[in-house]
């Protein structure tokens, strides 16, 4: 299993006008950044959050995490989320800085500038069922009105060509809406998008953040699919209680799968549709139970 990093980047919506995210009709006050891959390959044709597989050379002072997370995020969208412009770009008038080979920790301390400020949110594995497994830490990042670098930064981004197909802003619940019918997301998006859409301004959403309980969050969330009579997918998360025993190889069975009573004790699933494409339609997130990943 191979160990990942991906970022949820969120901005003012203020600072993206005209851009997707401000013309969808919406209640939230900030965009999240959101990208397609080529291919498809293990994501299918779904929007994930920017991120990676971790290099042996992410090191940093926030963690070998973070400056995956960060890399990562700068390699794909030319975004570089630091306190400051760096002097090395600075001096360059085609703004054409890269990492290159320089691992990240000489590159933290050769630009003179840190990142800004992450928080641990939650951490997914794979399904065992995959064949390609990632043990994938999920960090948030929300720039804000003081973080002049970065919003100076808003309006340039660009798709990897190698890597990407497309790079978009979308506000949570507007995300959350489209996927009803044909904006297809995996498990974990879709979780974090139902979580993240509670919040209607992004200055709550960064205070909530600081709260964040970094032990919990540090907890691996692997969900089990599993295909109701109805056609219906069904994502178990640990602490629902049909969430099966890995060690004796269970299965829930069909009528574990029905959720009769939404509000009823021992839930931790979420309803979905398979995509033509990959990914998965009219996601349902049902939790009344407290383990996994905090509670935005």
């Amino acid at each position: 299993m191979r160990s990942a990093a991906s970022l949820i980047v969120t901005a003012p919506l203020a600072a993206l006008a005209g851009r997707t995210a401000a013309r969808g009709n919406t209640a939230c006050n900030y965009g999240v950044l959101m990208v397609r891959r080529v291919g498809g390959g293990s994501f299918g044709g779904a929007l994930v959050f920017p991120g990676g597989v971790q290099d042996e050379q992410d090191k940093g002072p926030d963690g070998p995490h973070v400056a995956c997370a960060i890399r990562e995020t700068y390699e794909e969208t030319g975004l570089l989320l630091l306190t400051a412009a760096p002097p090395a770009l600075r001096a360059r008038a085609d703004a054409s800085f890269r990492v290159s080979s320089t691992s990240f920790r000489d590159f933290n301390s050769t630009i003179g500038a840190t990142a800004l400020r992450t928080h641990a949110l939650a951490r997914w594995t794979t399904p065992r069922a995959q064949q390609k497994r990632f043990d994938t830490r999920f960090l948030m990042l929300n720039i804000g009105d003081g973080d002049k670098f970065a919003l100076s930064q808003l309006g340039q981004e660009h798709v990897q060509a190698s890597e990407l197909v497309e790079l978009d802003w979308i506000a949570p619940d507007q995300a959350l809406r489209d996927n009803r019918t044909t904006l297809a997301l995996l498990p974990p998006q879709a979780y974090m998008l139902h979580e993240l859409s509670q919040f209607r301004r992004w200055q709550d959403l960064a205070r909530r953040a600081e709260l964040l309980d970094r032990t919990v969050a540090d907890r691996p969330m692997e969900p089990v699919l599993s295909r109701r009579s109805d056609g219906r997918i069904v994502a178990l998360f640990p602490g629902d209680r049909a969430y099966p025993d890995m060690q004796e190889n269970e299965r829930p069975g069909d009528a574990d799968l029905f959720c009769r009573e939404p509000h009823a004790p021992g839930l931790h699933r979420m309803e979905m549709d398979p995509a033509p494409a990959g990914g998965f339609l009219a996601t349902n997130l049902i939790r009344t139970v407290t383990y996994g990943q905090p509670r935005l």
